[in-house]
């Protein structure tokens, strides 16, 4: 069992970490800080399952993205809508709005703009499994092994789950800037 002082340690050596993986998860800050806030109510609940010879963050940032999936899945079966329904009269689809015609302009721009903002738009509408693997390598240069540990995947599905992730966020970056 963990006493006060040992968790008040935990959650200072991990706070911030958590809330920026969450903040990338959910995009706005009051949904991040409500995120984390479950997760360590939750890990405190649940203490007992973490193997003390494998990295606190890790496991704790398992929480998390479970946490953020079943919110995720209780919203979608309330609010969900398909990509295949029709934009609007003209049949054209969310998925067949996805143009790739102006790659090397648009990837020349974020170059030089550096346009987290886009960047940010874009990776609210991939799949959570897609964010969390592109937060936690690209933007919090987590490895491929903790990585895989925290996605609960073997390792070469991970590497697979990265490039899909990549492709979408460029097809997505792709769409935002044809609709600019």
């Amino acid at each position: 069992m963990i006493d006060k002082m040992d968790w008040d340690a935990l959650i200072d050596a991990n706070a911030n970490k958590a809330y920026c993986f969450a903040m990338g998860l959910c995009g706005n800050e009051d949904d991040a800080k409500e995120l984390v806030q479950e997760g360590f109510a939750k890990a405190m609940e649940r203490i007992e399952t973490h193997d003390p010879s494998q990295p606190f963050e890790a496991w704790f940032l398992t929480v998390l993205k479970h946490l953020y999936l079943d919110g995720m899945k209780k919203y979608e079966r309330r609010h969900g809508q398909s990509l295949d329904e029709p934009l609007d009269e003209t049949g054209l689809t969310v998925a067949d709005a996805v143009g790739d015609h102006r790659e090397l302009a648009l990837l020349d721009r974020l170059e030089r703009q550096e346009s987290s903002k886009l960047v940010r738009r874009a990776m609210r509408v991939l799949t959570p499994d897609a964010r969390a693997v592109l937060l936690m390598i690209d933007l919090q240069g987590l490895g491929y092994e903790e990585t895989a540990a925290v996605m609960g995947c073997p390792l070469n599905t991970l590497r697979s789950r990265i490039v899909r992730a990549r492709a979408a966020l460029k097809q997505r970056l792709l769409a935002l800037e044809v609709s600019l």
